[in-house]
């Protein structure tokens, strides 16, 4: 079972408006906007430019959904030629590229950090999960020793990096799914900001402000809202993608336990990069009964918003941006 990159995650429930208005520049362009809306990364996207004039603001989105074809064919499990696909088809890959080094280098840091919550060795699991509900979403639960074995194949531990390429033991695979769609949001919004712009919104499944205009952000899944500049938000929730009719199934799995997390019905993190936001969100829905006080003193300036199957809502977090009920 394959499907764009990263689809299965979730929706990000997330709305985003120019916190009072634009007041950019002077004259003929004070004030201009320009909107993209289309879909990158399998999904619906979005890009707000504001203060630059069309032409222009038209060449620049057009550099960054290079920028998402480029990175596609680095992480997507949906293409069979991208390099984590041929990793997977292959357990080695060589002379991988510098992303492919650097998110997996994150990756397995995330891992490490969250005590396994997060873990990019997960898809030998998904895919079985996947392939079991595939035909009968009414199916019997797995077979408990199955699951057993394959979350066996699920230890970052066992992933070989040396100078030469990337090694992975029979049975592994990859997926940089909770991580990816952050990282690429990260590097359109790096791009554009390394053209001069500074009033940018960039929704790719995450979202990442640069400096200058702050965004109200409407976080409809929790009834909150935060005023952003300069940050990014991502949000993980187990309804993003269910694939069992009894809705126990879902996306985000634990490999400690074999079985997918029965927690908080979602959870938004506002950090200062997509690509750590995304991460530590898939890591919190997926731990199942999320320990908020070791990670806001492992990341000072991260905040977190938990939405409990019961309507809660729990805030932590002492950076500067916080978390607030919609006025």
């Amino acid at each position: 079972m394959t499907e764009p990159l990263l689809t299965r995650r979730r929706a990000m429930m997330i709305t985003a408006a120019a916190a009072g208005g634009f007041a950019l520049g002077s004259g003929s362009q004070a004030h201009s906007r320009f909107e993209w809306r289309g879909t990158a990364l399998g999904a619906r996207g979005k890009i707000l430019i504001a203060g630059f004039d069309r032409t222009t603001s038209r060449r620049l989105v057009r550099s960054a959904l290079g920028e998402v074809e480029r990175l596609e064919r680095i992480f997507s499990l949906y293409r069979p030629d991208s390099e984590i696909s041929r990793l997977n088809a292959t357990g080695r890959i060589r002379n991988p590229s510098h992303d492919m080094r650097i998110l997996l280098g994150r990756a397995l840091r995330y891992w490490r950090i969250t005590g396994g919550a997060f873990n990019p060795a997960v898809q030998p699991l998904w895919q079985f999960l996947a392939d079991h509900f595939a035909a009968d979403p009414s199916a019997a639960d797995p077979d408990p020793k199955e699951l057993k074995q394959r979350a066996g194949l699920c230890d970052p531990a066992r992933i070989r990096i040396a100078d030469d390429g990337i090694r992975l033991e029979p049975g592994m695979a990859l997926t940089f799914n909770g991580i990816a769609q952050g990282y690429i949001t990260d590097a359109v919004a790096d791009l554009l900001r390394s053209e001069g712009l500074e009033n940018v919104l960039v929704q790719l499944g995450e979202l990442r402000a640069l400096p200058g205009q702050t965004w109200r952000i409407a976080i409809q899944s929790a009834g909150r809202s935060i005023d952003l500049a300069n940050g990014a938000i991502a949000t993980s929730q187990p309804a993003g993608t269910v694939i069992s009719a009894n809705r126990r199934w879902h996306h985000l799995i634990d490999p400690r336990t074999g079985r997918c997390a029965d927690g908080p019905s979602s959870v938004t993190v506002a950090a200062r990069n997509a690509c750590l936001a995304d991460a530590l969100s898939t890591a919190l829905a997926v731990s199942g009964t999320p320990d908020l006080s070791t990670l806001t003193r492992t990341f000072p300036d991260v905040a977190f918003l938990v939405r409990t199957p019961d309507g809660d809502v729990r805030t932590a977090g002492t950076g500067t941006i916080a978390f607030a009920e919609p006025d």
